[in-house]
C-alpha cells in the first residue's frame, strides 16, 4: 500500500484563512488612510448639509411661503368684496321694467370697517398695531338712495 500525502478540504481551508489574515494585517493601515481622508470630506459635507436642511431653515421658508399665500388671500378677498358690491350696486341702477317705476334709481351701497370681531364674538375697534390677517374684519355697510 502506497501513502497519499495530500491536503484535505479542512486543509485547505485552514490555509486560505490564514492567506486571507495576512493580506488583511497587510492592508489594514492602507484602508484605515483612505477612510481619514474620505471621512473629513464627507464630515465637511454633512456639515453643510445639515445647515442647509436644518428644521429652522425649514420653519422660516415655511413662514415666508405662508406670508405669500395670507397675503395673496387677502387681495383675492378685497378684490371679492369689491366686485360684489359693485355687482350689488349695478344691480339696483339697472332701470326697472314696469313703467310704473321710475326709469333711474340711484341707490348705492356706503360700506365702511367697523372693527375685529374677538373670539367671544364680539366688535372691537381696530387697534394701530393689530396684525389684520388673522382676524376677522367686521364690516358697516349703509344703503343710500
Amino acid at each position: 500500500m502506497t501513502k497519499r500525502i495530500g491536503l484535505s478540504v479542512v486543509g485547505y481551508a485552514i490555509i486560505l484563512i490564514i492567506i486571507l489574515a495576512f493580506v488583511m494585517i497587510i492592508s489594514a493601515p492602507m484602508l484605515v488612510e483612505d477612510l481619514g481622508k474620505d471621512g473629513k470630506k464627507n464630515n465637511q459635507e454633512e456639515v453643510a448639509n445639515e445647515e442647509v436642511n436644518s428644521p429652522e431653515n425649514d420653519y422660516n421658508r415655511y413662514l415666508d411661503e405662508n406670508l405669500i399665500n395670507i397675503t395673496d388671500e387677502m387681495h383675492n378677498m378685497e378684490n371679492r368684496l369689491s366686485s360684489r358690491i359693485d355687482n350689488l350696486e349695478m344691480q339696483q341702477n339697472v332701470p326697472p321694467q314696469s313703467p310704473v317705476e321710475p326709469s333711474h334709481i340711484s341707490d348705492s351701497y356706503i360700506c365702511k370697517i367697523e372693527g375685529v370681531q374677538n373670539e367671544y364674538g364680539n366688535t372691537v375697534p381696530i387697534a394701530r398695531d393689530a396684525d389684520l390677517s388673522t382676524q376677522k374684519i367686521v364690516f358697516v355697510c349703509e344703503y343710500k338712495k
